[in-house]
């Protein structure tokens, strides 16, 4: 470096050096060099900057008599890049950025295929309770609606003859009502014996049976209690009935036209709840294990992601596992039930599930602050202003971009990130002294 502050724009070349150096021998070839004069009887090499503690690296002194590691022409024995200011700027346009090393959850998640399905629970074909001629829809797709709500009506002659056996069993009952009465009031006064009040009592029962069965049938039909209400005061012989949503929801679906015959089972029309929805997926063996692990009553997070919906994660939680496995895939079906409260999420979507088995906090870093040189891996950790300095680090479980370090930063530290491979070229190369860079 001739003594120089580490200037912007060398920093593109510094990778160039570095296989420039290998080519020349520097490299790959400098190490079986090393390797064959130790073997020859040189001095033992000395320890490597990284089995040493930082306090012991900072201090050492130069030939220059100042500490090595302020020294631009010797700074780099002791693992220690310079970076100015202005290229951790991004106001600068910097090249090189750091992050605060701290605790996030890594490790064992598990990607797998699937796709997004109704809530089973809370999605049905709203079809009539009997045959009828639809007579009017008053509902279109995509609309919601309420528990309750009328969706369409149909004209249906069994609702007319069930209607007829209401009035006359009311007309019963009314009936049986005033004999009961009567008979009371003779056989309290002596005139009647008691046979004729228990016969009108036993008649009285039958029609208030027959009258809550006539009701019950109106009322399985889709009739509310207000409507039977209306019906006892106002007897009506239409055959006109509603058909009501059995919850709120969404219709998704409708075969419906005026004038057609629509009978009991039919898919009339598709109502669901979408404010949940199920990602139907397919664990594999390995993955029991850490999903029986679970602690009980916390069930499995889940992550989903959808093409449509590029760089947006829908939490989830797997709910149910498959009982039985697949002979030829050797896999079990998860559902995994997912909010949708903006309803963005529609049924037949492929989706990406990354389930969160096995996942511990830890300390981690992202990926590209993790680098390795024979063998050993290591990290620039901040020493001081402008210097940053090659720390060990043991790297662990891998996920997302990030990797869990079990040991050599501390909480808190500032760790370069983006770049740290140009700090990586630029100490290393100038170990090998490779003045062609300079």
């Amino acid at each position: 470096m001739n003594g120089k502050t580490w200037p912007v724009a060398p920093l593109a070349c510094l990778a160039c050096a570095t296989i420039l150096s290998l080519a020349s021998g520097c490299g790959g070839g400098g190490v079986s060099a090393r390797a064959d004069h130790a073997q020859a009887g040189a001095p033992e090499a000395e320890r490597s900057d990284l089995d040493r503690t930082v306090e012991e690296l900072k201090s050492e002194r130069c030939e220059h008599e100042i500490p090595a590691y302020t020294c631009d022409e010797c700074r780099y024995e002791v693992g220690v890049a310079k970076v100015p200011r202005e290229i951790l700027d991004p106001r600068e346009g910097g090249t090189v950025e750091t992050v605060r090393a701290g605790v996030r959850e890594v490790g064992g998640g598990r990607d797998l295929n699937g796709e997004v399905q109704l809530d089973a629970e809370r999605s049905v074909f709203v079809g009539p309770v009997v045959p009828g001629t639809v007579r009017s829809i008053l509902v279109d797709v995509g609309e919601r609606v309420s528990e309750g709500q009328v969706l369409y009506q149909v004209d249906s002659p069994e609702l007319r003859r069930t209607k007829a056996e209401y009035a006359r069993s009311a007309s019963a009952l009314d009936l049986a009502r005033a004999t009961e009465r009567r008979e009371s009031d003779l056989f309290a006064k002596g005139i009647c014996p008691e046979r004729d009040l228990l016969e009108a009592r036993a008649a009285l029962r039958m029609a208030e049976a027959e009258h809550g069965a006539a009701a019950g049938a109106l009322v399985s039909m889709g009739m509310t209690d207000r409507d039977l209400s209306t019906l006892a005061r106002s007897p009506d012989s239409s055959g006109l009935m509603p058909v009501r949503a059995p919850f709120s929801g969404v219709v998704l679906e409708r075969s419906l036209s005026l004038g057609a015959l629509v009978q009991p089972g039919d898919r009339a029309l598709l109502l669901a709840d979408t404010s949940r929805m199920w990602v139907q997926t397919t664990l594999y063996e390995q993955d029991f294990a850490a999903l029986l692990a679970a602690p009980p009553g916390e069930p499995v997070a889940a992550e989903v992601t959808l093409a449509a919906y590029r760089g947006r994660v829908f939490k989830g939680r797997v709910e149910r596992v498959g009982g039985t496995m697949d002979e030829a895939t050797r896999t079990a079906t998860a559902r995994v039930v997912v909010d949708n409260p903006d309803n963005l999420l529609r049924a037949g979507m492929f989706a990406r599930v990354k389930l969160r088995l096995d996942t511990r906090g830890g300390l981690a870093l992202p990926e590209e602050s993790i680098l390795e040189d024979e063998g050993r891996f290591f990290a620039f950790v901040h020493l001081e202003g402008p210097y940053f300095i090659r720390r060990p680090v043991t790297p662990g479980r891998r996920e997302g971009g990030w990797v869990e370090v079990l040991a050599g930063v501390s909480p808190g530290e500032t760790v370069v990130s983006r770049g740290a491979f140009l700090l990586k070229s630029d100490v290393l190369r100038s170990k090998m002294g490779a003045g062609c860079a300079d």
